[in-house]
């Protein structure tokens, strides 16, 4: 079954950032799902290439309720995440969640197995402002929308084609998506990280580079 929208949350030995990450993550679906129901912004249509734009006005589709599930990628954790996991899908009906996964596979198999026509990546607790910038950037028309270190939205071809196969992290992935839409002339919507520090661009800069050194399970936030 297709669905609207995939939140991906890539887990390791987070039991206590997990409640956080999930509460997120449902509440930008739900906005999202409130703001198209009203009419607030307009989807493009998935060929689109322009910026994203919010228009009041927009036409409303036949059935305005943007549909959306929860994936829970845990790469082998040794904490308690499992429990919390267990604790959260009474919660939330939307959530699914996979175990038992190699470490720098959760972002490889959420490629793999997001049904949603859009996907929201992320590995750690993040903005929620961020969350919903990204995500309508994709509906309205990017292909895929960057905030570095945080989080990823784009496009499922996109996603598939650049991730399916990668091993690594978030920003090995926010790389790889880069690298595939320069390839076609094209750029991923963009903004920069809350903390501009050097000591954060530095980290960013490894980190984007693990992968390419076999490396990729220590892509991480």
């Amino acid at each position: 079954m297709s669905l609207d929208l995939s939140i991906a949350l890539c887990l390791r030995d987070d039991e206590t950032r997990l409640p956080v990450m999930a509460k997120a993550a449902v509440e930008v679906a739900e906005a999202l799902r409130r703001e198209h129901a009203a009419g607030e912004w307009h989807e493009a249509p998935e060929h689109a290439r322009e910026e994203a734009w919010i228009a009041a006005g927009a036409e409303r589709r036949a059935d305005p309720n943007l549909s959306y599930e929860v994936l829970a990628l845990d790469e082998s954790s040794r904490d308690n995440t499992l429990s919390v996991l267990s604790i959260l899908h009474g919660r939330h009906s939307q959530l699914r969640s996979f175990q038992a996964l190699e470490p720098g596979t959760a972002v490889m198999r959420a490629a793999r197995l997001a049904r949603g026509r859009v996907w929201l990546i992320v590995d750690a607790p993040f903005d929620l402002a961020h969350g919903l910038w990204a995500t309508r950037q994709v509906f309205c028309g990017d292909q895929a929308a960057v905030i570095p270190g945080e989080v990823l939205a784009l496009r499922r071809g996109v996603g598939q084609a650049a991730l399916g196969w990668m091993g690594g992290g978030l920003v090995s992935a926010q790389r790889e998506v880069e690298r595939l839409l320069d390839s076609h002339g094209q750029r991923p919507a963009w903004s920069p990280p809350r903390d501009q520090a050097l000591r954060n661009r530095a980290r960013l800069f490894v980190r984007g580079r693990l992968a390419g050194f076999g490396l990729g399970q220590f892509d991480r936030r």
